[in-house]
């Protein structure tokens, strides 16, 4: 992401490390602010959690009253039931909540490390990239530097294609839940939006979070119903429409491997894993398209396969594309 902006400034301004230290201000700078934002609405809306604690007990108590009436059960058990499992119940998760929002100083930390690790990564890249070409046959160092331009092209798409995303869905998520009441719209409907980087997952906890923060703030149901609604509403407008047109064909990858890279990424990173799943399984086929024999492979991870299984058969019936020749000999090869 960073490596145009560094490059466009160091042809303005002619040395590399100012070059960087300026990219930082315009890429970095903005990118803090986002986290001062989401920081500073989740500190606002944690102070309110104690009194929606208490709404949500009145509420529990109202209906326990209810129920004894109903099926003349003792009110004092009822009462002390509630008291020991339901509330004791809403406690864990938020207190698992505030517990995230508190390990702030290891992320600030990480971010730090990255940035350190970014910009040796960028004042040393030309030596990198020589390196790599010099292990390289030079028969197939023009196809590598093809190569490498391709995937910082990729690269470049998916990043500022998935901003464009971000911010569509957090203005229209949140122009949605503003109208429907819900307080801090923009807020979750920009979380909404950067949770979308992890497929599935994501997009399932950006719906779930504010529908429940609805059911016990909300004081009528229709609301938190609403809220769902809308969301699946938006989720289509996304799979069908802005994702199609704003990212372009060529990031799509089946949900099969998505899944697998999804629980691949989970096992190895963590949820960093999960949100680089996507990106790299788009590197990852354009790398395997420059192969013969991995070439195939390429196509498997594209999405719509099930509309393309003849292609194997019809394209990739040939022994450069056969990758199973990697691991077996054929027996009437000398």
């Amino acid at each position: 992401m960073l490596m145009p902006i560094v490059a466009f400034f160091e042809v303005k301004l002619r040395n590399r490390i100012i070059a960087i230290l300026v990219a930082y201000l315009v890429a970095v700078v903005p990118l803090f602010a986002v986290l001062f934002f989401f920081f500073n609405q989740s500190r606002i809306l944690f102070g309110e959690l104690p009194s929606i604690r208490d709404k949500l007990s009145n509420v529990a108590t109202r209906f326990m009253e209810w129920f004894n009436q109903q099926f003349n059960l003792d009110p004092e058990t009822s009462s002390n039931w509630i008291s020991e499992n339901l509330l004791t119940a809403i406690d864990i998760p938020i207190g698992l909540l505030e517990e995230s929002f508190q390990s702030g100083t290891s992320i600030i930390a990480n971010i730090i490390l990255i940035i350190l690790i970014t910009y040796f990564m960028l004042l040393y890249r030309t030596a990198f990239k020589n390196f790599v070409l010099s292990q390289i046959n030079p028969i197939y160092r023009k196809n590598t530097e093809q190569l490498f331009e391709q995937l910082q092209k990729l690269v470049k798409r998916y990043m500022i294609g998935q901003g464009l995303v971000i911010i569509i869905l957090g203005l229209l998520i949140g122009s949605g839940l503003w109208i429907i009441g819900v307080p801090y719209p923009f807020f979750w409907g920009f979380l909404a939006g950067f949770l979308e980087l992890i497929p599935y997952v994501g997009t399932t906890i950006g719906a779930i979070l504010p529908f429940t923060y609805m059911l016990i703030a909300a004081d009528t149901l229709w609301q938190p119903w609403a809220v769902l609604a809308w969301y699946i509403v938006v989720q289509q407008l996304e799979g069908n429409l802005i994702s199609p047109n704003v990212m372009g064909a060529s990031i799509k990858i089946n949900p099969l491997f998505i899944i697998i890279g999804l629980f691949l990424g989970a096992f190895i990173w963590g949820i960093s894993g999960m949100v680089l799943a996507l990106p790299i399984l788009a590197i990852s086929k354009e790398v395997f398209r420059s192969f013969d024999v991995l070439a195939p492979i390429s196509y498997l991870m594209e999405d719509g396969l099930s509309r393309k299984s003849d292609i194997f058969l019809e394209k990739f019936d040939k022994d450069e594309n056969r990758f199973f020749r990697l691991f077996f000999k054929d027996k009437n090869e000398k």
